[in-house]
């Protein structure tokens, strides 16, 4: 990336009076009350994408998937260590990946899965019915979660990037709502819909 496309686009960002990085693309996500949504996954569809496959965890702490939900590049191998002192029996349906792990207490052991199809993947645990978390499987390299303000900063590609989107398992809006023409540096999606019940906490409280 040249000296005068980086220094073009931070002049961009300041006359905006956005706060932006040169390099990357910045996109916040409100509720339909303008409230921040924070643990979304928003990833690009990029005009040259890019294999990083890398070694991701999803830790079993306290009863609950850690983290909730995990976004991985196709082609990425998952751990699934058991933090806990009691046994999980992790499984699931969902067509991007059927599986089931049972992950016994121990520090030295951990099972590993490969997610090799896009899609959400929906985690249960047999033993423990409230235990609910996601891994989102994704084609693109270039992906982040939003922050406690509803923003995700995401890399731009060398060659650029066609479009957003995003996902949420609470976000209620029609799909073709979740996707956006990366036309700028500073991208926002506003839902239209309120949220879907957050199930983790209408599973509190179960043994």
């Amino acid at each position: 990336m040249s000296f005068l496309y980086r220094f073009l686009s931070l002049i961009s960002c300041l006359i905006g009076f956005n706060i932006c990085h040169a390099g990357e693309i910045k996109v916040q996500i409100l509720t339909v009350d303008n409230k921040p949504l924070s643990e979304a996954v928003v990833w690009l569809t990029a005009n040259q994408d890019k294999n990083t496959k890398k070694q991701a965890v999803m830790d079993q702490i306290r009863k609950t998937f850690v983290p909730y939900i995990l976004p991985v590049q196709v082609g990425t191998t998952v751990d699934f260590p058991n933090s806990d002192s009691i046994n999980h029996h992790v499984y699931s349906f969902s067509p991007a990946k059927r599986f089931e792990l049972k992950l016994t207490p121990s520090k030295n052991t951990t099972h590993t899965v490969l997610f090799d199809k896009a899609g959400i993947v929906t985690l249960g645990c047999n033993i423990h019915d409230w235990m609910l978390g996601y891994i989102v499987v994704l084609e693109s390299a270039y992906f982040a979660q939003t922050d406690k303000m509803g923003i995700a900063r995401i890399a731009e590609p060398e060659g650029g990037a066609k479009e957003v989107q995003i996902w949420h398992p609470q976000i209620n809006d029609d799909p073709t709502q979740l996707v956006q023409k990366v036309n700028a540096k500073n991208l926002n999606f506003k839902l239209t819909k309120a949220l879907k019940p957050d199930l983790r906490r209408n599973m509190n409280g179960f043994d």
